[in-house]
């Protein structure tokens, strides 16, 4: 039989603390997308930027996207972790009154 511990403290914190780090480093990310965005207009428009600086700007962009995504749904499992496990423990403790 499996043994279940679970800190709805815990879990929620850090739920929390990803979801503010994650607002951290997105607006980081985003900066960063924003210079080199800017770099390629008028800093380093050459044809060999064209052909090879931008598209690989731009899968940079598409990969940090997926790990933007990937930290919302983390933040949010970890988060209904906590919650589910919380109201599950107060509805069976409830079952008892009734």
């Amino acid at each position: 039989m499996a043994d279940y511990l679970i800190n709805d403290e815990k879990t929620t914190s850090c739920a929390s603390t990803t979801m503010n780090e994650f607002d951290t480093a997105v607006a980081q990310l985003e900066k960063i997308k924003r210079d080199l965005d800017n770099l390629t207009e008028d800093g380093y428009n050459t044809p060999a930027a064209k052909t090879r600086f931008k598209p690989f700007v731009e899968d940079f962009c598409k990969g940090y996207r997926s790990v933007v995504d990937g930290l919302t749904g983390i933040s949010k499992y970890v988060d209904g972790v906590g919650k589910g496990f919380s109201q599950l423990d107060k509805d069976m403790g409830d079952s008892l009154t009734k």
